[in-house]
């Protein structure tokens, strides 16, 4: 029961790291049904990452480790005749401990929950059960004793496994990527060929992004390394804010402030610093500083910005961007449309030809 039940943990994390990781990407999840039962809400907060990791990844490694355990106690070769019952009555009540704080943190600080935690919650809650039931008859006290006494009297191999344990999460968490972190702000690059609209190159790339998307401020940096290896390649940026105040499409706040940067940049645009502005909302990502503020910075006459943001052609032009967007099939940011396909993401490997040297010959891979 504890191995089947550690799988099943298993395979539920990982739905949630994967939820997690769409969440941020402005991709709503199967299981957000109302404002109560939102998982991707629970996602979004600020308790969803604990130690560097998401929380869904350390159940990934707490399941993984009951499942191991519960296979060691089924091989056969076991210390004494109740191992490993003690360490995964120790494993399943922190797990269980974990789950009842987590629920507490939904209702009170969250003010949603989500279906999938939930079920992982009852995994633990049964693991611990059937871990509680393994230890019959001497009781957990007993077997809770006479697992540390085996482990003691193994320092040697306990010391190994248990600096293995470490190492995999030190791993996992130098490997994993950090994208629900804002990027930190960077010296603005060199002007290349951003362009908020259409001209003529070899190839032309439709890019959909939201100032308020850490995943966008990552993909403009790589964007204009790219484009600026690639001057036969024109960008042209769209904009899509995962903000349902002015896209249709999003049916919850995302980002609840990314249409008012949309406009920002639509306004810069106007007054012909639309580059400038561009990489000053990105890295104002971390900064928050008022728009008022990044237009002066970039050279913006601060009247004319903000009687441009009030404007009724600004709203129509972002409303534009937003419903090319809708019919392009772009369901989060950052989406590449090229040739008519919509990459969300990334692009893919292999779709731009290789970087040409200064004299004119293509550059090797």
């Amino acid at each position: 029961m504890i191995l089947a039940l550690g799988l099943a943990g298993l395979v539920l994390s990982g739905l949630l790291v994967r939820v997690h990781a769409q969440a941020h990407a402005g991709i709503a999840s199967f299981c957000t049904v109302s404002d109560l039962l939102d998982c991707d809400r629970v996602a979004m907060s600020r308790f969803s990452v604990f130690l560097g990791l998401p929380v869904a990844v350390w159940g990934a490694l707490g399941y993984g480790l009951a499942t191991a355990l519960a296979v060691w106690g089924l091989a056969g070769r076991r210390p004494h005749p109740g191992w490993p019952a003690g360490l995964l009555v120790l494993l399943s009540g922190a797990a269980v401990a974990a789950s009842l704080a987590l629920a507490l943190v939904s209702e009170l600080a969250i003010g949603a929950w989500c279906l999938l935690c939930a079920g992982s919650w009852a995994i633990a809650a049964g693991l611990l059960a059937a871990a509680l039931r393994a230890c019959r008859p001497a009781g957990a006290g007993a077997a809770i004793r006479a697992d540390l006494g085996s482990l003691r009297a193994r320092p040697g191999r306990t010391a190994l496994v248990a600096a293995a344990a470490l190492a995999v999460v030190a791993l996992a968490a130098a490997i994993y990527p950090r994208y629900w972190e804002k990027p930190r702000s960077r010296a603005a690059p060199p002007a290349v060929a951003l362009r908020p609209g259409a001209a003529a190159g070899t190839l032309t790339i439709v890019e959909y992004s939201d100032y308020a998307c850490p995943f966008c401020a990552r993909a403009h940096e790589e964007m204009r390394s790219l484009l600026a290896e690639h001057p036969e390649v024109t960008l042209v940026r769209r904009h899509f804010p995962l903000d349902p105040s002015c896209n249709p499409a999003v049916k919850r706040a995302i980002h609840p402030s990314a249409c008012s940067l949309a406009r920002a940049g639509i306004c810069a645009e106007e007054q012909g610093r639309f580059p400038e502005m561009d990489d000053a909302l990105f890295r104002n990502q971390r900064e928050g500083a008022p728009l008022e503020d990044l237009a002066a910075r970039v050279g913006l006459e601060g009247e004319r910005f903000r009687a441009c943001l009030a404007a009724p052609s600004t709203a129509a032009r972002l409303a534009a961007d937003v419903s090319e967007g809708i019919r392009a099939g772009v369901r989060a940011t950052p989406s590449y449309v090229v040739a008519g396909t919509v990459h969300a993401g990334q692009l893919p490997e292999g779709l731009l030809p290789a970087p040409r040297h200064p004299q004119g010959g293509a550059a090797e891979k």
